[in-house]
């Protein structure tokens, strides 16, 4: 009886909530269902942190996440809005606010969000630098046959003697 109850319960969180969604989604025009689906994507699911909303399974926490975003866009707030409503709501395990841990990607108009991308670049210079430079040292190494500029005339004379007595 209780299983029976659970499922029914479940049943009609899942159908208030498909409600809903459909409700807001409705109302959206085409650029704030574009938004809806940047912000989806830009989410991380709450419930375990395992992936964006958008490709996350269907559950409670991941459906409310949607419904707020709809939501919000609906009244009229705008992506940063939404963004910070989700880095400001409160993390029921920790009691603290989930910040930037709820962001799938770095804002790159913040400090931490800049650092990341330009570490990219940094890092792929100093790996070209590095490159370059273990390849003249291993060209140093293996260098090209001496000239005859660069060999003694002593040298050079045991190479003729030797050659002449060959011929």
């Amino acid at each position: 009886m209780k299983r029976i109850t659970i499922l029914l319960l479940i049943g009609l969180v899942t159908l208030i909530c498909a409600q809903d969604y459909e409700f807001y989604n409705q109302k959206l025009t085409d650029k704030q269902n574009e938004q809806a689906i940047y912000l989806e994507k830009n989410l991380m699911a709450t419930c375990c942190f395992g992936g964006p909303v958008y490709m996350h399974g269907k559950n409670q926490r991941t459906e409310e996440a949607k419904i707020t975003i709809r939501r919000m866009l609906v009244e009229g707030n705008t992506v940063d809005e939404v963004l910070d409503y989700f880095r400001n709501t409160i993390d029921p395990r920790t009691n603290q606010p989930y910040g930037n841990r709820i962001l799938a990607s770095p804002k790159a108009s913040e400090t931490i969000g800049k650092v990341s991308y330009w570490m990219i670049v940094v890092f792929s210079v100093i790996g070209l630098l590095i490159l370059a430079y273990a390849l003249n040292r291993l060209k140093s190494k293996h260098g090209s046959p001496t000239s005859e500029t660069d060999m003694s005339e002593d040298t050079l004379k045991k190479i003729e003697s030797e050659l002449s007595d060959l011929d």
